[in-house]
């Protein structure tokens, strides 16, 4: 596959960073059931935010980091989000080029980080994030895999999902001193986890759940030492960064596994 120009991969994290703009707003509102296109204001003293004042990092440089009505400090997770956006997109515009994949793969990474992020302050990954990407998911895998002219990948891929979510849904029904071990948004997150990953090949779903369970295990240690006791933290940012691992590094991880596999598990081609 040919890589993306440079003038390409400036354009994504471009794009990428008016789309983490966007989900700064779609992780604030989202969890209070807000609207997302209306009413955006501060959320200190209500003020109307100035189209000026939404331009990416460089608002809040020009700003100084504070609302211009009533000074109130804005947070410097605003800019990390938008930052981080930008890196996603151009790091999956490297990984898969010219492809027509590019376009799901985008919005993946995008509902990552934003779920990511609402997880980890709010111990939630809502279902109005989740079910409308679900679908808008399974359409584009849909067309893309049509275009590419194996259209078969599509029932791969939406058993990849099925399957990644019955996975997780044996821990979601346990609980441990009345704690719930993993909560139904992690099952729906797993839906769109492993459909992606099963379009790309069935096995990347195994590399995802053992980079996850790694880090999560790793650091759900260090915080037990550190606090001293055991409390509950999201495992959805785990299940995402195993996710987007496994998606950006799956030529050599295939690579690794196709060399010993059978040719009857050989699976999909890769984009």
């Amino acid at each position: 596959m040919e890589p993306l120009p440079l003038i390409a991969l400036v354009g994504l994290g471009v794009a990428g960073l008016l789309v983490g703009s966007f989900l700064n707003v779609v992780i604030v509102r989202v969890p209070d059931r807000e609207p997302l296109l209306t009413g955006w204001r501060c959320t200190a003293c209500e003020a109307p935010i100035r189209p000026a004042d939404g331009i990416p990092v460089l608002s809040w440089l020009l700003l100084r980091g504070r609302c211009r009505a009533c000074g109130e400090e804005i947070g410097f997770a605003y800019v990390l989000v938008e930052v981080a956006t930008a890196a996603l997109w151009v790091l999956a515009g490297v990984r898969f080029g010219p492809s027509w994949a590019l376009v799901p793969m985008l919005l993946l990474v995008s509902t990552l980080l934003a779920q990511s992020v609402i997880d980890l302050e709010t111990s939630r990954l809502p279902d109005r994030i989740n079910i409308p990407v679900l679908g808008a998911s399974v359409v584009l895998i849909g067309i893309v895999s049509a275009v590419e002219g194996d259209p078969g990948r599509v029932g791969v891929a939406i058993g990849g999902g099925i399957g990644y979510a019955l996975f997780l849904f044996l821990p979601a029904l346990l609980s441990f001193r009345g704690k719930q071990a993993m909560g139904l948004g992690d099952v729906k997150l797993g839906l769109i986890l492993g459909l992606y990953l099963a379009w790309l090949h069935p096995v990347l779903i195994l590399f995802s759940l053992i980079i996850a369970s790694v880090a999560g295990a790793v650091v759900g240690g260090i915080l037990f030492v550190v606090r001293r006791r055991s409390d509950h933290y999201p495992f959805g940012p785990w299940l995402a960064l195993g996710c987007l691992l496994a998606l950006l590094f799956s030529e050599p991880l295939l690579d690794v596994y196709l060399l010993d596999a059978p040719a009857f598990l050989a699976g999909p081609g890769t984009f």
